[in-house]
């Protein structure tokens, strides 16, 4: 368990070069840039772009050179893009455009590597029945470095200017570099590059299956205020606290259900779930509702993607899990930058709670992949 704990820190630390930007440089973009929403949603993209694309790459290197060679440059990358990030202090325009876009691809390409050389690392660790686990608390990580980001990087600018915020973003990995060095290397897994097209239909169910449920996850983070506005309800900003308190605390006592249970059954129940509190945020016509309509979505889209990942995991060959690895993300990726051009559509068409609609439906398409799916009992130990 120690191994699992520690790998999520690492996550943690890391993926703070991630959170922090996205907390502060809209403001610095359209502020005092001057650039439009146009751009800044460019720059912004750009990232997770790059991020989908080096999927394969990262996990091709962390089964040849070893997982934690993947984290390590993951690192390395992400004070890199610090370091050329902070040019925009000094630089503005033109220039200060092109340095952000470098910095934001040189991050789409350390998130890829941190990530997946995480989980599989958490995984070679701890060994592929506790594989749940890892990707449980990896990503629980993952969205309390977001969580904490905001406030954190609204602070530092408020205090220092935008070189606060980057400077922390680039503190934060270097302390997770140092404690990575203190753990334990995973041999590499393979010898061989596996080419993607041999990849893909090994998860692409399974990937399908986060897909689908990734899609309540983004209409909440990008409608719920609007709704709220809309329909003249307070506190909207709860609705995020709520979400985020309800998968947290879903991951801290069900993590262990994954392995136990399967992936498949527990990704029907939670998926189940996640149909529920959308359709409540749907119908919801009280803030009420619609609070505990984003808890359940939460609670049930919190071990949808551990659930579907196990099953991937089990898929592949060991000497191949960074690439399985890495393909199954990137499913994750692809629906992030999918779905708000979506969810935007259905809002323009038909309102704001068209967008649970939306949602639900794309939870029951999640439901009913998890119950075709054809469930591995054994998975082969490195």
């Amino acid at each position: 368990m120690k191994y699992i704990i520690v790998t999520a820190i690492i996550v943690l630390l890391g993926f703070f070069s991630v959170g922090i930007p996205i907390a502060t440089l809209p403001g610095f973009i359209k502020g005092t840039l001057g650039l439009s929403d146009v751009w800044l949603g460019i720059i912004l993209g750009t990232q997770s772009l790059v991020t989908l694309l080096s999927r394969h790459h990262s996990g091709s290197l962390s089964d040849l050179k070893g997982p934690k060679v993947a984290v390590l440059r993951g690192i390395f990358f992400a004070v890199i893009s610090g370091i050329v990030s902070l040019g925009v202090v000094y630089f503005q325009g033109t220039l200060g455009l092109v340095i952000l876009l470098i910095g934001r691809i040189i991050l789409g390409y350390s998130e890829s590597l941190l990530i997946t050389g995480a989980l599989s690392w958490g995984v070679g660790l701890v060994g592929p029945s506790n594989a749940g686990l890892v990707m449980a608390w990896s990503g629980m990580a993952m969205y309390a470095a977001m969580a904490i980001s905001a406030p954190l990087g609204f602070f530092m600018v408020h205090q220092f200017g935008i070189q606060g915020g980057v400077v922390l973003a680039i503190l934060f990995p270097i302390f997770a570099g140092i404690i990575s060095f203190f753990i334990p290397m995973v041999p590499p897994a393979s010898q061989v590059r596996i080419p993607f097209y041999q990849v893909v239909p090994k998860v692409w169910k399974h990937g399908l299956g986060l897909f689908f449920a990734a899609v309540c996850f983004a209409g909440i983070a990008g409608f719920s205020t609007l709704l709220f506005k809309e329909r003249g309800w307070e506190n909207a900003h709860w609705v995020m606290v709520i979400f985020g308190t309800a998968y947290v605390l879903a991951r801290i006592f069900f993590a262990q259900t994954v392995d136990k249970y399967g992936g498949k059954k527990i990704a029907m129940i939670f998926s189940a779930v996640a149909i529920l509190g959308q359709g409540l945020l749907w119908q919801a016509n009280h803030s009420s509702l619609a609070f505990l309509g984003a808890a359940l979505t939460g609670f049930g889209y919190s071990l949808v993607f551990p659930a579907f990942g196990v099953e991937a995991v089990k898929n592949m060959e060991p000497k191949f899990r960074g690439v399985a690895l890495g393909a199954y993300v990137a499913f994750f990726d692809l629906a992030l930058g999918v779905t708000g051009p979506l969810a935007g559509f259905v809002a323009n068409q038909f309102g704001y709670a068209a967008v649970y609609a939306f949602g639900m439906i794309t939870c029951i398409v999640s439901f009913l992949i998890a119950l075709n799916l054809k469930e591995i009992k054994k998975t082969n130990e490195t």
